[in-house]
C-alpha cells in the first residue's frame, strides 16, 4: 500500500492524497481560509494538509511520499519575503527523504492523465506561466536537491532563464514524454502583451470588468448580442494562416470600466480567436502524439466553449478535462506522481467522474436551526425516500432551495452538493433570481443538471458532463421551454450526473421525472461575491437568509428559511378530489399516481373554492398536502 500526499504551494493552493491510485481526499486552501483564491507560494501552515489527510484517514506518519510544487520558486530567486518554507511549519520536516518536488506542466499532465484512466493518450497543458527554470526541462527530484539549486549562486552570463507556458506530451507505457514546449517571453507590459491564449484572455478580462479573475464573465459576455458595430474581430488577434500567430498592436480600443455589456463585441473577438489557438494547438497535440485520444490541463480549460470546439474536432476520439484544470488541481497530480513512482511498472487508473473529495457537510442540529429561525419541514410517509420525495414536491412547487450536503465539491464548480437549485420550468424567473442572489449581473449564465440517461433527450453535444466542463446546444422543441437554463447564445453549461457518482441528486431528478416535470434542475454555486464556496454550517445558515433562497436542503433534513414566510398549496390537474359519506363520518380524500390520501376537511373545501390554500410552513397541514400530493410553493 502506498499513500502519497499532494501539495501545491501557489495561487490557489490545495493539498491532495492518493493511496494505490486511487484519489481519496483534495482541498483547496481557500475553504479553509474562506478566501476566495487562497495562495500560499512556500510551505505554511495555512495550508489544508492536516484536512486533506483527515479525511483520507490518514496521518503524516503514515504517508509514504509527500510531493510539492512551487509555482512561484525560480532558481537563485528563493528566499527574502519568498522562501520555500516558513520557520514556523510544522507539518512535517522539508528536508525529510519521503519529500519531493515536481515541476509545474508535470503536475498538471498527470493531474489529467491519471484521472482519465486512458492507458495512452496526448496531453496539452496551456497556462499563463509554469516553472521556471534554466534548462525548460521538467523535473522530479528530492526537496533536498530543489533546495540546493534554488539557493545557488549561478554564473548568468549569456544564460536566461526560461518559464514554460504550454507543453505537449505524449503518455504510453506508463511514461510522460515532453514532445513540444513554448516559453513564455519577458516584457515590461506583460498586461498588455499578448504572447498565449492564456494571456490574451486574462489580459482583457482584467480590461473589461477591471478586476482579476474576470475570466469566467468574459466567457458569458461573448454569449451576448452585441450592442455597437464590432470593434475587433478574431482576424484582428491571431492570424489565419497555419500555424496561427497572436498578434499584437489591435490594444489601443475603446472600452472597459464601464458597463460590461458594451464590451460584448471585444469579448467575442477574443473568445473567437482563443477558441482557435486552443483548436489549433489540440489537433497539433494529438497530431504530435500519434493517439486521438488527449487530455488537457491547465486554467485556460475553464472555458466550455474551447473545450465544446475542441471535443468537437474530427481529429480527437476521447477529451477529459478534470474537475479541476486550474492550478489547485497541481496537487492531485503531484499525488499521482508520487504513486506512479513507486511501481514497478506502468500503472492502471480508472476514470474519475466524481469530485466530491472535500469536507462532509457540517451537521445543522435542530437546535442551531433553531437559533437562525429555521423551522423544520415534515416529510412524505411511505415514500422510498421521504427526504428526496418532499424537496421535489417542495421544487416542483417553485422554490429555491440550498443544497448543502455530502462531501464538498473539490474543483471550482459546485456539482450539487454545495449548490442553490430549482426548476427551469416552475421557478418563475429563476435565472433572474439566483443572480440577484449571487449579487452578479443578469445576464449570467446558471447551468442545468440533468440525468446522464437524459442527455440527448434535451441536448445535443459530448457524451457526458460530469464536470460541467462543456457547452451543449438545447434541442429546438425544448428551447422555449427550457428558456431559463439557456445563456443568451442558446447555449447552456450542462453538468450529468449518474447514480454512482452522484446519487443524491440523480435521485432527486428522478423524482421530480416522477411529478411530471422535466428531470432538471438549474444549479449555481453556494456562495455570494468574494466568496468561496461555502463550507460551513453556520456560514450557510447566515447566507440562506436571503429572501430568495425558500429552503435548505441537507443529507437529513429539509428546513424552511426564515424569509420563507406562508406557503402556497396547489392542487394539479392529476389530483383527483373525493369524499366518501356524510355528516360527521364523511371521509375527505385526494387521490393521485402515488395513491390516496385522506385530508383535513377544511383543506379539503378551501381547494374546493379556491384551489389554493395558505398555510404555516412548519404545520401538520403541509405534511397533509404534500402526502396528497399537492404542490407547495413559497408565497412570493
Amino acid at each position: 500500500m502506498t499513500t502519497v500526499l499532494g501539495i501545491h504551494c501557489g495561487h490557489e493552493s490545495s493539498c491532495s492524497v492518493v493511496r494505490d491510485g486511487r484519489l481519496l481526499s483534495a482541498v483547496q486552501q481557500e475553504r479553509v481560509t474562506h478566501r476566495k483564491y487562497d495562495g500560499q507560494e512556500f510551505l505554511s501552515d495555512r495550508l489544508p494538509i492536516h484536512e486533506a489527510l483527515n479525511l483520507a484517514g490518514t496521518t503524516i506518519d503514515e504517508v509514504d511520499v509527500i510531493v510539492s510544487s512551487f509555482q512561484a520558486a525560480g532558481p537563485s530567486g528563493v528566499g527574502l519575503q519568498r522562501p520555500l518554507f516558513s520557520p514556523a511549519f510544522s507539518a512535517f520536516d522539508p528536508f525529510d527523504p519521503r519529500h519531493h518536488v515536481v515541476s509545474h506542466h508535470l503536475a498538471h499532465a498527470a493531474s489529467c492523465v491519471y484521472p482519465s484512466g486512458l492507458a495512452a493518450t496526448a496531453v496539452l497543458v496551456s497556462d499563463s506561466a509554469g516553472t521556471t527554470s534554466w534548462d525548460g526541462e521538467d523535473f522530479y527530484e528530492p526537496f533536498a536537491d530543489f533546495y540546493a539549486r534554488h539557493y545557488a549562486d549561478v554564473d548568468r552570463a549569456g544564460r536566461s532563464v526560461l518559464t514554460e507556458m504550454r507543453s505537449v506530451y505524449s503518455f504510453a507505457a506508463g511514461r510522460f514524454t515532453l514532445l513540444d514546449r513554448a516559453f513564455s517571453q519577458p516584457h515590461n507590459q506583460p498586461d498588455v502583451f499578448v504572447q498565449s491564449e492564456a494571456g490574451l484572455y486574462d489580459n482583457v478580462s482584467r480590461y473589461v470588468f477591471r478586476a482579476e479573475h474576470a475570466h469566467g464573465q468574459l466567457m458569458a459576455l461573448a454569449g451576448l448580442p452585441p450592442t455597437r458595430a464590432a470593434r475587433l474581430t478574431g482576424a484582428d488577434l491571431v492570424t489565419e494562416e497555419e500555424p496561427p500567430r497572436l498578434r499584437n498592436g489591435w490594444q489601443l480600443i475603446d472600452g472597459g470600466g464601464g458597463d460590461p455589456v458594451d464590451s460584448a463585441d471585444i469579448a467575442a473577438a477574443v473568445q473567437e480567436a482563443f477558441t482557435r489557438l486552443l483548436t489549433h494547438h489540440a489537433q497539433r497535440a494529438v497530431d504530435l502524439a500519434g493517439i486521438p485520444d488527449l487530455c488537457c490541463a491547465g486554467g485556460v480549460f475553464l472555458n466550455l466553449t474551447a473545450n465544446s470546439a475542441i471535443a468537437a474536432l474530427p481529429g480527437v476520439r476521447d477529451l477529459y478535462v478534470p474537475s479541476c484544470p486550474h492550478d489547485a488541481g497541481i496537487s492531485v497530480g503531484a499525488a499521482f506522481l508520487g504513486w506512479a513512482r513507486r511501481q514497478p511498472g506502468p500503472v492502471v487508473t480508472r476514470r474519475i467522474r466524481g469530485d466530491f473529495l472535500g469536507r462532509p457537510a457540517e451537521p445543522v442540529t435542530p437546535e442551531l436551526a433553531a437559533q437562525y429561525g429555521y423551522a423544520p419541514v415534515p416529510v412524505i410517509p411511505g415514500a422510498a425516500s421521504h427526504l428526496t420525495r418532499t424537496a421535489a414536491e417542495i421544487i416542483a412547487g417553485g422554490a429555491v432551495l440550498a443544497r448543502f450536503a455530502g462531501r464538498a465539491e473539490f474543483g471550482p464548480r459546485a456539482l450539487g452538493n454545495r449548490s442553490l437549485i430549482c426548476h427551469p420550468v416552475a421557478c418563475t424567473d429563476a435565472r433572474a433570481k439566483l443572480n440577484r442572489l449571487k449579487q452578479r449581473q443578469g445576464w449570467r449564465p446558471v447551468a442545468p443538471i440533468v440525468r446522464a440517461e437524459d442527455l440527448d433527450t434535451y441536448f445535443h453535444g459530448p457524451a457526458e458532463s460530469p464536470f460541467m466542463n462543456f457547452n451543449f446546444d438545447v434541442r429546438d422543441e425544448y428551447r422555449e421551454l427550457l428558456a431559463e437554463a439557456l445563456h443568451a447564445d442558446g447555449t447552456a453549461r450542462v453538468q450529468t450526473v449518474t447514480p454512482d457518482y452522484n446519487p443524491a441528486v440523480h435521485e432527486l431528478l428522478t423524482a421530480i421525472a416522477e411529478l411530471g416535470l422535466p428531470p432538471i434542475l438549474i444549479n449555481t454555486s453556494l456562495n455570494g461575491p468574494g466568496q468561496p464556496i461555502i463550507d460551513s454550517a453556520v456560514d450557510v445558515l447566515e447566507f440562506v437568509r436571503h429572501p430568495v433562497v425558500d429552503y435548505l436542503l441537507g443529507d437529513d433534513y429539509l428546513l424552511a428559511t426564515p424569509e420563507s414566510g406562508p406557503l402556497r398549496v396547489r392542487r394539479p390537474e392529476s389530483v383527483v378530489m373525493a369524499t366518501f359519506g356524510s355528516g360527521p363520518t364523511a371521509r375527505y380524500v385526494l387521490s393521485s399516481q402515488s395513491g390516496s390520501s385522506p385530508v383535513d376537511r377544511q383543506l379539503f373545501l378551501d381547494l374546493c373554492e379556491q384551489d389554493r390554500v395558505l398555510a404555516d410552513s412548519g404545520s401538520r397541514l403541509v405534511l397533509d398536502c404534500l402526502s396528497a400530493g399537492l404542490l407547495v410553493e413559497a408565497d412570493r
